[in-house]
């Protein structure tokens, strides 16, 4: 007998071709076993058809949502925390297998360290130099101008400031706003 393939198609009888509901009825004549399920499914169908709707709480929804946003963020957390944990493991891990290798480097990188201190301090004399000779040529420029040029020259610098600050200002405050 070939039970469980009728077996199967009692579970979808609507969507049966011509020729399996031919096959399936006539199987179902001869087997006591599967008639009683057939007929059993159909009891049980029945039932659930007719069975009263259940309505939800007041509110279900929205404790639904509320617990499902909690239940997202507690699982975003515990994912954070692992990655987190996975890093801080990884790294004790290659610490322990290249500590030693990496105490080595220590003499070389404070070398390093100390030039690039040294590359600094020569850095700001240079620069120190150059601020003299703009200190110096902004001195001569300035004897040899006019004192009418100077103030318009002045005056334009202070204009450019202001509307460059109020620039700055709407900036600011538009995108605090559209935030």
């Amino acid at each position: 007998m070939k039970h469980p393939q009728f077996e199967a198609l009692l579970f979808d009888i609507d969507h049966l071709g011509h020729e399996e509901r031919i096959a399936l009825e006539a199987h179902l004549r001869e087997c006591e076993h599967c008639n009683v399920l057939a007929t059993s499914w159909r009891d049980l169908e029945g039932n659930l058809i007719s069975a009263p709707k259940m309505e939800p709480a007041a509110g279900f929804t929205e404790r639904f949502r509320e617990r499902l946003v909690v239940y997202k963020r507690r699982k975003q957390e515990r994912l954070t925390l692992a990655v987190i944990l996975a890093i801080l493991i990884s790294l004790i891990i290659v610490t322990g297998f290249f500590g030693l290798e990496l105490l080595t480097f220590i003499p070389s990188v404070i070398s390093l360290l100390l030039k690039s201190i040294n590359g600094l301090v020569l850095l700001g004399g240079l620069l120190t130099i150059l601020g003299d000779f703009v200190l110096v040529l902004l001195e001569g420029i300035t004897q040899s101008l006019p004192a009418g040029l100077l103030l318009a020259i002045a005056a334009a610098t202070s204009g450019l400031a202001v509307i460059w600050m109020f620039s700055i200002y709407r900036f600011g405050f538009n995108t605090l706003r559209k935030e």
